[in-house]
């Protein structure tokens, strides 16, 4: 995994490993509801209820039209690219905010993928997703997810899975569970099971061909760009 520039750290548990792809999907969708729907966001909190809901309901069936390079801050694994920007490719006139948030959602799961498709080589086969944190509320989200990874995603009843994880090791630090093996067996359960639409993976993986062009076929022009505006700050 080092090899492949993917970072590898010791886990509180013995003898587990993590690794730390990057994903910054939580700050996109927060840029999209800032800038494409702030005062909506804004009247949702004085009224008590959250935007994003009615956000997602805007997504189309269909994979959206507009590719997004998620290089809007540094990236992560296996690159750590420091000087490039965010991208989208596809706007028309009639393009729909819809379809950007959903190209949004598609960028990241395909920058993810993109680092996931490279650890068979390293012996680590994955048969299925687990999903947390604040994503994982969203059915649309993991489902659009399960579609272009073309295998499950589980959403497990807890999904804030760092607490959850101390709360394990806590409790066979404690005691109360013989072994993590125990613990795990104790705490975790699956709440629903995102099955992937097989005729979406087809048409996904067809975009997913595109998405891995286009940092190859603008990387240099990104990097120019990045020093130019630099100079400009």
């Amino acid at each position: 995994m080092l090899e492949r520039g993917l970072n590898t750290e010791h886990h509180a548990v013995p003898d587990r490993f993590a690794c730390f792809i990057y994903n910054q999907g939580g700050s996109l969708v927060k840029w999209y509801r800032d800038t494409f729907a702030a005062e909506e966001y804004h009247r949702a909190i004085k009224e008590g209820h959250s935007i994003y809901p009615k956000l997602l309901e805007e997504l189309p069936e269909k994979p959206s039209r507009i590719l997004v390079l998620p290089h809007f801050s540094n990236t992560g694994t296996p690159d750590f690219i420091t000087d490039s920007s965010g991208v989208m490719v596809g706007l028309r006139l009639e393009t729909q905010r819809g379809e950007i948030l959903k190209g949004i959602i598609e960028g990241i799961a395909f920058y993810l993928k993109e680092v996931v498709d490279s650890l068979p080589a390293t012996g680590i086969k994955t048969e299925n997703y687990r999903v947390v944190g604040g994503g994982s509320k969203s059915d649309v989200w993991i489902q659009t997810c399960a579609d272009i990874f073309g295998q499950p995603f589980l959403r497990p009843v807890i999904t804030e899975a760092g607490a959850l994880g101390a709360a394990i090791i806590a409790g066979v630090g404690s005691g109360i569970f013989a072994d993590y093996t125990e613990g795990v067996d104790a705490m975790i359960r699956i709440e629903r099971t995102f099955e992937p639409n097989l005729n979406q993976h087809k048409l996904y993986q067809t975009r997913y061909d595109y998405y891995k062009r286009m940092w190859p076929l603008m990387s240099d022009y990104l990097r120019s760009l990045s020093k130019e505006t630099t100079n400009l700050a």
